[in-house]
């Protein structure tokens, strides 16, 4: 977790003398694991071990992408343990609502019987949407979630991401999950919200 947003907020929750932790997700940064053999189940257990291992109870809990989802699903779970909950270009359900959703029907076939559909990103990086990640993670779409929060909850979009349409999230507003949710959409911003501008703006809300 040497990324600009991770290094930046803990360099924030150290000034505000916050206990600061962060996670890299099985199959990602250095954790092993292998990305397309996991899923939002496999992830959320993790992340539910580990705050029960530490007995963490009072918890404002920020997750970015799709570490969103996991923070909104672990923010529904438990209420109770969350202060308030921060969500950076989340992208609940996006295995459904941006991925299988807009596939076409040769993918999901593809998908489906041989496990795996790679595409290319940049010249770095392929991402590999498995049949794993899609199945797996169904039981977590947040409508099989009833419960609600009651506390504050901020999503910050940026108006120029590609990834998660700055309003993706506005079904929230007239749904029941969130009690207390602002969502700020903040001008020029893309996806990454890494630019220090962005995360001035955004390390208001600590």
């Amino acid at each position: 977790m040497n990324g600009t947003k991770a290094s930046f907020f803990y360099n924030v929750a150290r000034r505000k003398k916050y206990s600061y932790l962060s996670m890299d997700l099985r199959g990602h940064g250095l954790s092993s694991g292998v990305f397309n053999q996991l899923s939002m189940k496999d992830w959320y257990q993790d992340l539910d071990e580990l705050i029960k291992f530490l007995k963490v109870k009072q918890i404002v809990i920020v997750g970015s992408s799709m570490g969103g989802w996991l923070a909104i699903n672990y923010t529904l779970l438990n209420p109770s343990k969350i202060i308030k909950l921060i969500g950076l270009a989340p992208a609940p359900d996006f295995t459904e609502l941006l991925l299988w959703k807009n596939f076409s029907d040769s993918i999901k076939k593809k998908i489906m019987t041989k496990g795996v559909h790679k595409k290319r990103i940049s010249k770095e990086f392929v991402y590999e949407y498995s049949k794993v990640l899609i199945m797996r993670s169904r039981p977590m779409l947040t409508n099989r979630i009833k419960s609600k929060y009651n506390g504050e909850a901020i999503f910050f979009q940026g108006s120029k991401d590609t990834s998660v349409p700055y309003d993706y999230n506005n079904r929230f507003l007239d749904g029941d999950h969130f009690q207390n949710l602002r969502i700020n959409i903040i001008k020029d911003a893309d996806h990454s919200l890494s630019d220090i501008k962005t995360l001035k703006i955004i390390e208001k809300e600590f």
